[in-house]
């Protein structure tokens, strides 16, 4: 039985009424179309309005006069507004709340609101005039409101469902222009604005509970649609992403942490795809590890992402064979300034590795016990790995995440101390006041007996620039002037020196005596052993009357000097002087020649070195200058003797290469083929990377030019013009 049949016993009379419900229906549904074409006119709502009150009462009075009796309102909107045809209602209903929706802006539009920033409106929609029709419209509109809601067409079971509908594309919609407008940056301000202001709106048309019950969708979409460039907020674009980073927090927490699983796999997919590479540097690979520490640390107070995702960045690092000297050069270099602000906030005495925490629940430890207050107790999240302790999993920081890489203190400490002595003794702007205030910070997160050789180190260095003051007070004139770094054997790393029997010129001896004597009379009992081939001279060189002041390491001025005796040496005269091996003494000299100090001339001989007569060839900022300090990898002793034979084919090599059709290029392949036919078939000859390092150095030297593996000999008239080119 219908509900038509309920309210009458006649079926002639329940059908008549029926057939006139119905011939109403198509009245109201071309009304409301017509209308909603001009719905931003407050006169075609008053007129829909009317359409609505004159065929309910039509309907009442038909079922009256005809014995239906009084019919339920849910019986004429079955007719006029089926449930089947919800989709099609709150589709012809759109334009009407979008409407009012357009005129509750207006209405209580001001450049000052933070939702409201950015949008630029015309003069004359901006008037005290059209503020108030605006507000007029937003009053008005609720009599069409309760039409649909209160009277017998009954269409309230269509509202909830259009106006949550609505709430979610306006708030899509106000959601992309904030971006746009905010250089695609949603701020968690911005946002909070948009809901409160969708809120009031639907207060206005008394469907706030429409609103509520949407609410969580809206801030799952905003969640799902920042999800998709998760990783380049927090691993790529952090800090400059701060602001989104807290939107996402925020929606997490409105949402009871929906999607967060998700956000995470997407992240560990994204690291290993994309930052987890053979391509991607260590230093790169760092940086977005230490941005993920800090931007996960802000986004999930209980760090359970960020131990998921810095987990995994943390296992292939370890892999990584120069990951220790990178991280503590990071450390100590890159983010020092960072780093500190991050250790003088901790207030833990002590650091313990991560994995000595594993498994152990640390809430139940004394010291957190006190310091947490059981009134503030909270459980771990759902995804969080069972047996582990908030305490120690919220208390780490970006330092600790960092060490963490390493596996153990020890390691760390050890790095750290080779990485200072070098930092001391090395560096031309070395300042031992902040290594100092950054040793002190140390000490927070390690133990005093773990950091202790480094202490006395510093302690050295400042004690060195005390005797540097001391002897430059007593210094007499022609005595030259030194700083120099005195450590304490026992606890200094060993420094790498060569052995040689080289002398410095007799006014540095003179001085290094001087000092000597001031540092035996200042520290009783003690002395000073000077390293000879450690250490800068500052030197000020003359030619053709140009004056350049060059900063040499000992290890080369000792070859340089020899040159002020006579001005040709061959390289087995310099291996006699200065008693070292021929690899490091033609390391020296082809050093000596990149700067410009030597030449040589490969027609008369290779192994030949003349001091230059181009002044311009020593200036320091000259183009192909390696820095001062710069050192060549040497390469080992096995691998330098074969490269060294090869010294013997150079003048067939010099010919082959420049005689060699059609262009006179060869590649070291071709090379290689050429120096196995020398060689005996029961001798190993030499191997490929023998071959392309030994024209590398002639390359080095000026001899040969290499272009996409190519060699070519430098022709004389070309090296002439440029020479010529260098003088003038």
């Amino acid at each position: 039985m219908s509900i038509f049949d309920r309210m009458t016993d006649s079926k002639e009379t329940t059908m008549k009424f029926r057939a006139f419900c119905i011939s109403k229906k198509k009245e109201v549904w071309d009304a409301l179309i017509l209308h909603a074409k001009e719905s931003k006119h407050i006169e075609k709502v008053y007129d829909m309005t009317t359409v609505l009150q004159r065929v309910q009462q039509e309907i009442l009075l038909y079922a009256m006069e005809n014995g239906v009796g009084k019919p339920d309102i849910y019986d004429a909107a079955e007719l006029i507004f089926p449930l089947a045809m919800q989709k099609v209602v709150i589709k012809v209903l759109k334009p009407y709340f979008f409407s009012h929706w357009a005129n509750f802006r207006l209405a209580g539009f001001l450049p000052t609101r933070k939702i409201d920033h950015g949008i630029v409106l015309r003069e004359e929609l901006y008037t005290p005039e059209r503020k108030a029709v605006c507000e007029q419209y937003v009053t008005d509109f609720n009599a069409f409101v309760n039409e649909l809601k209160c009277g017998i067409l009954n269409a309230n079971r269509h509202m909830k469902p259009a106006i949550s509908l609505y709430i979610r594309e306006l708030a899509a919609a106000l959601v992309m222009h904030e971006k746009a407008a905010f250089d695609d940056e949603l701020r968690c301000s911005m946002l909070q604005e948009i809901m409160e202001s969708l809120r009031i709106w639907a207060s206005m048309v008394t469907m706030e509970e429409a609103f509520h019950l949407i609410k969580d969708t809206v801030y799952k979409d905003v969640q799902k649609m920042l999800s998709r460039n998760a990783y380049e907020m927090v691993a790529v674009n952090f800090p400059v992403k701060f602001r989104e980073i807290i939107t996402m927090k925020y929606c997490l927490h409105q949402t009871n942490n929906y999607g967060r699983e998700e956000l995470t796999m997407n992240l560990i997919h994204n690291a290993q795809t994309r930052l987890l590479v053979a391509s991607v540097d260590t230093k790169t690979i760092l940086e977005a590890y230490a941005a993920c520490v800090e931007s996960l640390r802000e986004m999930d107070n209980s760090c359970v992402v960020m131990h998921k995702v810095c987990g995994v960045i943390r296992e292939y690092l370890k892999k990584r064979p120069d990951t220790v000297q990178q991280i503590i050069s990071y450390i100590t270099s890159n983010k020092k300034n960072e780093l500190e602000k991050d250790m003088s906030k901790t207030v833990r005495s002590a650091m313990m590795d991560e994995d000595e925490l594993r498994g152990v629940n640390d809430e139940f430890l004394p010291e957190n016990m006190e310091t947490m207050g059981w009134q503030h107790w909270m459980p771990n999240p759902t995804d969080a790995t069972v047996g582990d302790g908030a305490p120690g999993r919220q208390g780490v920081d970006v330092f600790n995440m960092l060490v963490s890489v390493y596996g153990s203190k020890e390691l760390f400490v050890k790095e750290y101390r080779l990485l200072l002595a070098e930092r001391l003794s090395g560096s031309e702007n070395k300042d031992p006041f902040f290594e100092k205030r950054y040793l002190d910070l140390l000490k927070l997160r390690f133990q005093y007996s773990e950091l202790q050789h480094c202490e006395v180190m510093l302690r050295d260095v400042m004690h060195s620039q005390e005797i540097d003051e001391v002897v430059e007070a007593t210094r007499e004139p022609h005595f030259v002037p030194i700083s120099s770094c005195i450590t304490s054997k026992h606890y200094w790393p060993k420094l790498e020196t060569e052995t040689t029997e080289a002398t410095l010129p007799a006014a540095c001896q003179e001085a290094l005596q001087n000092y000597k004597s001031t540092f035996v009379q200042s520290k009783r009992d003690r002395t000073v052993e000077f390293y000879k081939t450690v250490g800068c001279l500052e030197v000020s060189i003359e030619l053709d009357g140009v004056q350049v002041d060059r900063t040499i390491p000992n290890i080369y001025a000792h070859a340089l000097f020899l040159f002020l005796e006579a001005e040709t040496w061959t390289t087995n005269e310099v291996v006699n002087r200065l008693k070292v091996t021929v690899v490091n003494a033609k390391k020296r000299l082809e050093w000596l020649t990149k700067q410009g100090f030597l030449m040589m001339n490969p027609i008369v001989s290779s192994d030949t070195w003349h001091l230059t007569k181009n002044a311009n060839s020593i200036l320091p900022n000259r183009p192909g200058t390696p820095e001062p300090g710069e050192e060549e990898d040497v390469e080992p002793e096995d691998n330098s003797e074969m490269i060294d034979a090869l010294e013997q084919y150079w003048g067939y090599t010099r010919n082959y290469i420049a005689n060699h059709a059609p262009n006179g290029e060869v590649k070291a392949e071709r090379m290689h083929r050429v120096y196995r036919m020398f060689g005996s078939p029961t001798s190993a000859g030499p191997n490929l990377d023998h071959v392309t390092a030994f024209l590398q150095r002639k390359v080095a030297l000026g001899l040969l030019t290499c272009i996409n593996g190519s060699y070519r000999v430098v022709r004389e008239d070309a090296k002439k013009k440029n020479t010529r080119e260098g003088e003038n």
